[in-house]
């Protein structure tokens, strides 16, 4: 073997030992490499899973803290009041009426421009009305359609008790003689008169003594079916109601006001004749003055 040839054998032996050498390394690379990857797979899978522990237990400790805020929200509520027991009902007022029982003491009756005032009597004529008329013009009284009325010997009305028309009841010209209510006062040159008696001297009816009643807002009512008018020697029922408890045509209920400290009082009513000369017209009256209780 010449020098050149061993050069090159030489040179060939390197190389391959070099060559040889590559490929060990890069099989020795290619080799770790997977079991880096594989060892490395593990701990990634664990971090993973740690992770999601972590966030699981945070989350259950994040219920729990919405569960024990929630818990605590409830807990710290204001427990609702006990409801009271409703108050009982205020009494209601009374609406009971109570009888005036005593003096129904009026004013005498007044007349000035055309205006009546205190007590007084109007005659409206058979088909007319209280409100309108046509009245009775009576030629002896100087309120043209009025009649005004005095206070008799007893001062007015008297409620609990009669107050009967003496006996003869009428002067020989047929005058009234009756002056306990009211004072004899001349309706057509006639004197007319009031009184209350158990028996109607018209109709001949049982009938109780005038009564009146005042309700608890000052309203007065009541009956007057004893109230009745002498004339000329004749009787005329102008009581409310009739002595029958009827209120025929015009006839209105027993009405006024009373004032619980004045003792002030106004009484009206309107009572349509029955039979007579003065067959359905209707008297309209007017008491006012003072009530004075228990006058006997």
């Amino acid at each position: 073997m010449n020098r050149t040839s061993l050069k090159y054998l030489l040179i060939g032996l390197v190389a391959g030992a070099l060559i040889t050498g590559g490929t060990a390394s890069a099989l020795v690379s290619s080799g770790v490499a997977p079991s880096a990857k594989t060892a490395a797979a593990p701990v990634q899978t664990t971090a993973k899973k740690a992770t999601k522990t972590k966030s699981s237990t945070k989350s259950t400790k994040k219920k729990a803290t919405k569960k024990k805020a929630t818990a605590k929200k409830k807990s710290t509520k204001k427990k609702p009041a006990k409801k009271k027991p409703a108050p009982a009902p205020a009494a209601a007022p009374s609406t009971t009426a109570t009888p005036l029982v005593g003096l129904f003491r009026f004013t005498p009756g007044a007349y000035s421009n055309g205006v009546a005032t205190g007590s007084y009597i109007r005659l409206v004529l058979a088909g007319g009305s209280k409100e309108r008329g046509p009245f009775f013009p009576n030629p002896s009284s100087t309120a043209t359609t009025y009649t005004l009325l005095s206070p008799g010997t007893d001062g007015g009305l008297r409620t609990g008790s009669f107050q009967p028309a003496p006996d003869p009841a009428f002067g020989p010209l047929g005058d009234a003689l009756a002056n306990r209510i009211i004072a004899p006062q001349r309706f057509a040159f006639i004197h007319y008169a009031a009184q209350t008696s158990p028996i109607d001297p018209q109709t001949g009816a049982t009938v109780p003594a005038p009564s009146i009643s005042v309700s608890p807002d000052g309203k007065l009512s009541g009956q007057l079916q004893a109230f009745a008018a002498q004339w000329n020697k004749q009787n005329f029922n102008v009581g409310s109601p009739k002595p029958d408890g009827s209120l025929p045509g015009l006839t209105s209920p027993v009405t006024g006001t009373y004032d619980a400290e004045t003792h002030a009082y106004t009484l009206e009513w309107t009572s349509q004749i029955v039979g007579g000369p003065f067959n359905n017209f209707s008297a309209v009256w007017r008491f006012e003055g003072t009530f004075e209780s228990g006058c006997g």
